[in-house]
């Protein structure tokens, strides 16, 4: 999605005609996380085709983007293809100063790309088709009360603390403290990739919390869309909170991220000024 927005932005800029490449998604049909999920919105920029790649590219990158061939492939476009940038950190780049360029291979998040379209990504990411009626319902719910989300990521990200950090029962107790002190009456409704750590780690207190179980879960697709519908938001260092958080506006809406997205000082610019940062 921020790459979808990066792309929107250059052809807001340039007026050129812009195409998203998903090839790196055609070696990994059995991967359950790394799908082509933004086919299920409304996109209006159209996908390359082989032949618009390979008229760019000198080699063919139609592989998964994780593997030592890869890497060495975008080493070698980048040092004799003119044409190709890559994005050697996640820092935010002026597009004015990269319009000389033709392929753009990058993660792109920065929030100010996404400022800068704005209005145009939201009407673009909306769902194509019609959702479940149990995340309908569940969505009308979060609309009629001052509700809060929180976005609690583990699993694969406990196992690499040194770059993603550890968020447990301080950062989170802040937050509701904050959220406590701003809200009449809120709810918070929880969202994670482990139910059972939340459960055992996080203390609620006495706040009316409610537990989005496995059970509860249609797609993580709509689990975006409810997570949106949310007034407020407590997101930890993931890119589908913060996606959760920006996907909608809301009258007084609070936003709480993390001061450190990375542990490990990597660059980035993606959490937007007016969120509050702890």
């Amino acid at each position: 999605m921020f790459q979808y927005s990066f792309a929107k932005a250059l052809e807001k800029m340039t007026n050129d005609s812009i195409k998203l490449d998903l090839s790196s998604y055609n070696h990994l049909e059995n991967d359950q996380v790394r799908k082509p999920r933004i086919l299920k919105f409304n996109i209006s920029l159209p996908i390359a085709t082989q032949e618009d790649i390979a008229n760019i590219c000198l080699m063919e990158h139609e592989n998964s983007g994780l593997n030592y061939k890869s890497k060495a492939l975008v080493v070698f476009e980048m040092l004799f293809n003119h044409r190709y940038f890559f994005e050697i950190d996640r820092s935010y780049r002026n597009i004015v100063a990269l319009q000389k360029y033709n392929y753009y291979d990058g993660y792109w998040q920065s929030w100010k790309h996404v400022e800068s379209v704005i209005e145009e990504v939201r009407k673009d990411f909306t769902p194509r088709a019609d959702l479940n009626e149990k995340t309908k319902r569940f969505i009308e719910e979060v609309e009629k009360c001052n509700s809060v989300f929180l976005g609690i990521r583990k699993g694969d990200y406990s196992l690499e603390e040194k770059h993603y950090g550890s968020y447990g029962q301080d950062y989170f107790s802040n937050a509701m403290k904050y959220i406590d002190e701003k809200v009449e009456s809120p709810v918070y409704y929880v969202f994670s990739n482990d139910i059972e750590w939340v459960k055992n780690n996080i203390d609620f207190q006495n706040r009316h919390v409610i537990v989005r179980e496995n059970k509860d879960v249609e797609s993580d697709f709509e689990e975006l869309l409810i997570m949106s519908s949310c007034v407020h938001s407590i997101i930890v260092n993931s890119t589908f909170y913060w996606w959760g958080a920006k996907l909608k506006e809301h009258d007084g809406k609070i936003v709480i991220a993390p001061k450190r997205w990375f542990f490990d000082k990597k660059k980035i610019d993606i959490v937007p000024p007016q969120w509050i940062k702890l």
